[in-house]
């Protein structure tokens, strides 16, 4: 039988349990809109890999450090960053545009809750789209104790965090035996429950209800809200190690 995986959810960056950070525990963050649903995307259409930076002046002194094939992709207040060359909508980042590149992310949200998690000894990105994928590098992972860090909306609790962080707990089950550590991870598993019925476009719904569905619809991009309710449609994981804060593909 397989060993018991562990996890616990902070609802927000702040609350991950730093008593646990270190080599025994990974983390998975989750930004549903749109962060990890886009990274995600990326790696699926073979961008080389993705690095995060807080700031935009941080990311633009990383870009030009590296040189090469970079490509600088963000958002503030949803909107694409001005000299960037993409936004943080997953429908631009096609294989055409991004396959071979290296990629700067630097978000509202997303990013920062990756910092956050820098002291654990490996972090997946996470989101609906790759929600079985995530619960399968998690099955096959040799740590067994993880912490899956929601990454809220402007320093608020985001639902569809919430939900997605319940997706991958339903899915993992399927895979593992679990032992939820906290009520964060069973409110989770709850919301998913209460809300999945097996429809996406109901999904979709119930994710545009929600503060971060609400922002992206007021500035126009209902149709990555449709993306990010894809539910198992991408099968990669973005991953970094604790000592390569680079993110490549799991398994690679």
């Amino acid at each position: 039988m397989s060993p018991i995986k562990k996890l616990a959810v902070a609802i927000l960056p702040k609350l991950l349990n730093s008593n646990h950070a270190g080599t025994q525990q990974a983390a998975v963050v989750i930004d549903t809109l749109r962060f990890t649903t886009t990274a995600a995307q990326a790696i699926q259409s073979g961008a080389r890999s993705i690095r995060v930076a807080q700031e935009i002046a941080a990311a633009c002194a990383l870009a030009s450090s590296l040189g090469g094939s970079v490509r600088l992709c963000g958002e503030r207040e949803c909107r694409p960053i001005e000299g960037f060359h993409f936004g943080n909508s997953p429908l631009e980042y096609t294989t055409d545009a991004v396959s071979g590149h290296e990629l700067i992310f630097s978000t509202t949200n997303g990013t920062r809750a990756v910092e956050a998690t820098r002291d654990n000894v490996c972090c997946l990105l996470g989101a609906l789209v790759n929600r079985s994928a995530v619960a399968k590098a998690i099955t096959t992972s040799e740590v067994g104790e993880w912490q899956i860090a929601c990454a809220g909306t402007d320093g608020q609790v985001a639902g569809e965090d919430l939900l997605a962080a319940g997706a991958i707990l339903e899915s993992l089950m399927e895979y593992s035996r679990v032992e939820l550590l906290n009520d964060s991870a069973r409110l989770a598993l709850t919301l998913w429950r209460s809300i999945w019925s097996g429809n996406q476009d109901l999904l979709a719904t119930a994710l545009e209800s929600f503060s971060g569905g609400q922002n992206l619809v007021q500035s126009g991009y209902s149709a990555d809200i449709q993306f990010a309710a894809k539910v198992d449609t991408v099968d990669a994981v973005p991953m970094r190690n604790k000592d390569d804060l680079v993110f490549i593909k799991w398994g690679a």
